[in-house]
């Protein structure tokens, strides 16, 4: 009965990751640019190393179990 209890409470890591890669590229590209084009190139380098960082370094998390 626990576990059906905790595995209902998953959390979405993949896609927290994603929302955050997102939010601060987006956020460091306007501070650096201080345009628009600066916060929609920041957007979409979030965007592409949060991908990344999810395809490629996450997968390789070694597991105690």
């Amino acid at each position: 009965m626990e576990n059906q209890i905790e595995n209902s409470k998953e959390i979405n890591v993949k896609g927290i990751i994603l929302l955050v890669g997102t939010i601060l590229g987006a956020l460091t590209g306007w501070v650096a640019k201080e345009t628009f084009l600066g916060f929609a190139g920041g957007l979409v380098g979030g965007l592409i190393f949060a991908i990344i960082f999810i395809s490629i370094l996450l997968p390789n998390k070694t597991h105690d179990r």
